[in-house]
């Protein structure tokens, strides 16, 4: 089994990137005493604008997976949420116990071959990596920092030197979450490979019926299918092949039907939240549409085009 957080941290520890300290235990040791050496090993951090408690996340957990609350400071309540997490992801689950940085703002970035790109929010990761926000400060970078969005400034002149500086030490096609705390300093805690991946193409084969919607493109290509719109983890399991999946934002039950889509829609999320990033990995075009699960209706025929961001309606 893979274990890719790890592997992420693993190089994001090589590249001399910094990182929120964090210790690894296995699925077999996580008893309530190595839970509590663990802890004590990295310590329960309460630094005033850098880091805040502690996370505990699953890596190689599969089909459930998870994490805990974030700022975890109470030790009781630690191992409650270990040995929880443990038990619904054994055998093969390890747990990564980990420092949570007083964020004034986290983001993610993805650094292509001649472009880095940039989204940014206020506070702690989870809504922009789930996708439940659509304030989201966008950056691109080639040769100087180009700003997409149109939301009060997040990002200051020193935060985004910071950032490229760090771009620089990593390979191209990378992804990398990370944290800007309160007191200027930048950590950086996931890593992974942005796949190359072409994404398959569909010709449409029939005729527009209704005007595009329009979007962010999320990721390229162009899939035709029926739409399935998904309020709750019952409307996913209802997909079959080649349907157009269609939800308000992508939790971890996408990718038990990811590779069943010819596209994906969200109404919420970015170019850098968890449904961007796994349909790019997935080759299945995607597009961010706002309040696309109210456009479109089950039984649908529509063609999704990744590249120019937009939907349209078939006869």
């Amino acid at each position: 089994m893979r274990y890719r957080k790890i592997e992420g941290l693993n190089r994001i520890r090589e590249w001399g990137l910094p990182y929120p300290p964090y210790a690894v235990i296995d699925a077999g040791q996580a008893t309530p005493s190595r839970i509590e050496s663990a802890v004590k090993e990295i310590g329960i951090p309460a630094i005033e604008g850098d880091r805040m408690g502690i996370v505990i996340r699953t890596d190689g957990a599969g089909r459930v997976g998870g994490r805990s609350d974030l700022h975890l400071m109470d030790m009781a309540e630690i191992i409650n949420w270990a040995l929880r997490l443990r038990e619904r992801n054994k055998p093969d689950v390890k747990l990564i116990i980990q420092h949570v940085v007083d964020a004034s703002c986290s983001g993610v970035l993805l650094k292509g071959s001649d472009e880095l790109s940039v989204e940014v929010v206020r506070g702690d990761a989870p809504s922009l990596l789930e996708g439940r926000t659509g304030d989201i400060e966008r950056w691109t970078y080639t040769r100087t920092w180009k700003k997409e969005s149109e939301i009060e400034a997040i990002l200051d002149e020193g935060a985004r030197a910071l950032i490229l500086k760090y771009a620089r030490l990593v390979p191209d096609y990378s992804y990398l979450e990370w944290s800007l705390s309160k007191t200027g300093k930048l950590y950086f805690y996931e890593h992974m490979q942005w796949s190359r991946k072409r994404a398959r193409e569909e010709p449409a084969g029939e005729r527009i019926r209704e005007h595009a919607i329009h979007g962010l493109s999320a990721s390229p290509g162009v899939g035709t299918g029926t739409v399935r719109v998904a309020l709750n983890t019952e409307g996913i399991n209802r997909v079959r092949d080649g349907d157009v999946l269609v939800i308000r934002y992508a939790d971890r039950h996408v990718m038990h039907v990811i590779n069943r889509l010819s596209a994906l829609v969200c109404d919420v999320g970015g170019r850098t939240s968890h449904a961007s990033i796994i349909a790019r990995e997935y080759g299945v075009p995607c597009v961010i549409a706002e309040r696309a699960t109210k456009k479109l209706r089950d039984g649908m025929k529509v063609v999704v085009d990744g590249y120019n961001g937009t939907i349209s309606v078939l006869t």
